[in-house]
């Protein structure tokens, strides 16, 4: 079974080599002076593009603070993913949809993003323990959002006018390391 670590570097790499293909240059996100400087690794280009690199984390999270104030325990994947890398793009195609999770920057701490995703999730799910994580693009309807069901290991796309859920898997890295790069 492929680990969060192994997604992410897996996926980075497979980023890293289409933009040095197509480009000639790594990864490139729109410049705004919210962006954590330290992701960039170069000055923005006329269009306003900026090269990122994604950081590898080190330092320890207070999970347990975390979870007290969630009134659950988090699973080590969701843990995992929260506290690997700080990326500031994660976007992809996995079967029909295609996936844009939400960065991780470090512009954050990350026990906010944990919380913010969690009550966004609220709002379409109440008490459950599902995190809001990113947006899809399922058959050109950009009205899908990505859920991720600590409880289960459930991550989906839900469209919430309609109710429709289409299953991704049971395994963010397996997501991840299964994407389609795309620019």
């Amino acid at each position: 079974m492929v680990t969060i670590t192994q997604s992410f570097c897996s996926y980075f790499e497979k980023l890293e080599a289409l933009y040095r293909t197509a480009f000639g240059t790594a990864p490139t996100v729109a410049y705004t002076d919210a962006l954590n400087k330290t992701l960039l690794i170069s000055e923005p280009n006329e269009e306003g593009e900026v090269q990122w690199k994604p950081i590898k984390q080190g330092f320890e999270i207070d999970w347990n603070s975390i979870e007290a104030e969630l009134g659950f325990k988090l699973c080590q994947e969701l843990k995992e993913y929260y506290s690997t890398y700080y990326f500031l793009s994660l976007n992809g195609s996995f079967g029909n949809c295609d996936l844009y999770f939400y960065p991780i920057d470090g512009s954050k701490q990350i026990s906010q993003i944990v919380m913010q995703n969690y009550k966004d999730a609220q709002y379409v799910f109440p008490d459950t323990q599902l995190f809001l994580i990113g947006n899809a693009v399922v058959d050109d309807n950009d009205n899908y959002f990505i859920y991720y069901d600590n409880s289960t290991g459930k991550l989906f796309c839900h469209e919430s006018e309609t109710g429709k859920q289409i299953l991704l898997s049971y395994s963010i890295a397996k997501t991840i390391s299964s994407m389609e790069v795309s620019l």
